[in-house]
């Protein structure tokens, strides 16, 4: 919490930012699947990894994964270079790496959608980072703005009271930009075989919300 009492050009007035959070419980999620293939030439990385990305989308297809809630976000290719005495760097083979972002629900299939995944796309596949949503926030972004509203204005009155006057009427309201959700939970995990699917639970998320008020003293 940040506050100012301003004696030059705002005579009278306080400002105060407060500072609000409440819990939601998420509904959907996005992971993100990578696919990474090393070969000796680019043709044959690029193939390997079209061939797993391949295998992963037939998967999620054959479990109903819905096709515009996987998107790719990445691709990328480049050379593996090893440092060798009196050669300097030298080429030793070359990495297509490429991203799917995947929306799914909290529910009972989501861990064997994953597990089903990374079991199709093999070694090539990592898992690198899971990002709780919520489809509607309004409720919850609403409630924290209160929480934060009460914030700002219990501290105002604090330091209003401390100089012997009291809170007038706000002359100016300003929503402050911040993260609006808080924190994410990620993974960052190879899978070398298939096996029990890891359980995927939503938690609690915070959502939060920033208010600055400048508040007339009398």
């Amino acid at each position: 919490m940040s506050e100012s009492a301003n004696t030059a050009g705002h005579a009278n007035t306080i400002t105060v930012t407060g500072h609000g959070a409440v819990n939601a419980e998420p509904d959907y999620f996005h992971i993100n699947i990578g696919i990474e293939a090393r070969r000796n030439n680019v043709k044959e990385a690029y193939a390997a990894a079209a061939d797993a990305v391949a295998a992963v989308q037939q998967r999620m297809a054959g479990l109903s994964v819905a096709r515009d809630m996987v998107g790719t976000e990445a691709l990328n290719v480049h050379a593996d270079t090893q440092w060798q005495e009196g050669k300097a760097s030298v080429v030793t083979g070359y990495v297509v790496t490429t991203s799917l972002n995947v929306v799914l629900r909290y529910d009972d299939a989501a861990a064997d959608i994953i597990a089903a995944v990374v079991d199709a796309g093999g070694d090539a596949v990592r898992l690198n980072g899971l990002s709780p949503a919520v489809s509607d926030p309004s409720a919850a972004q609403d409630a924290a703005r209160a929480v934060a509203w009460a914030d700002a204005w219990r501290a105002a009155g604090l330091y209003a009271g401390m100089a012997g006057r009291t809170l007038g009427a706000p002359t100016a309201i300003t929503e402050m930009q911040d993260q609006g959700m808080m924190p994410r939970g990620t993974m960052d995990l190879a899978f070398q075989s298939s096996g029990p699917a890891i359980p995927v639970d939503p938690g609690q998320h915070g959502i939060t919300a920033t208010v600055q008020v400048t508040w007339q003293m009398l």
